[in-house]
């Protein structure tokens, strides 16, 4: 039995094929794409990528500017900071970008029609999560 990481009709549909168990499924969120199938799935979930890369700016520009504001430190301190926030930043976005490689994807899913909305909700999965890790560590005190 393989767990793949997707939105919530993605678990739906695995669970109702008997691909996951209902266990596995609390890993997928769900999204407003989730009373969607086929086409429209891909559709609804590709209108929904920039939005979940526009809440993650939002987030990125606030974290960078909660280390910038930090009066309490010096200028080495949050030069510093931003600096490994930067680079958590970047080797964040090689896992994700690698994690939901399509290739990679696609072979879990036997090169299936799943696999395009498995990639896709696979991406926005992970970015709505690190929007959300950003905010909650940045902006949220």
């Amino acid at each position: 039995m393989r767990i793949r990481q997707g939105s919530g009709v993605i678990a739906a549909m695995l669970l109702a094929a008997g691909g996951i168990s209902a266990a596995a499924a609390q890993w997928a969120p769900a999204t407003s794409c989730d009373r969607f199938g086929g086409g429209e799935l891909q559709a609804c979930l590709a209108k929904a990528l920039p939005r979940a890369d526009a809440a993650l700016n939002d987030a990125w520009r606030k974290a960078l500017a909660t280390v910038e504001n930090n009066a309490s430190l010096g200028a080495a301190d949050r030069a510093a900071w931003r600096d490994n926030l930067l680079a958590s930043q970047r080797a964040w976005l090689a896992f994700r970008d690698a994690n939901c490689k399509f290739e990679l994807i696609a072979a879990e899913w036997s090169n299936g029609s799943g696999a395009t909305p498995a990639q896709q909700a696979c991406v926005l999965s992970l970015t709505l999560q690190r929007a959300s890790e950003l905010t909650r560590r940045y902006t949220s005190n």
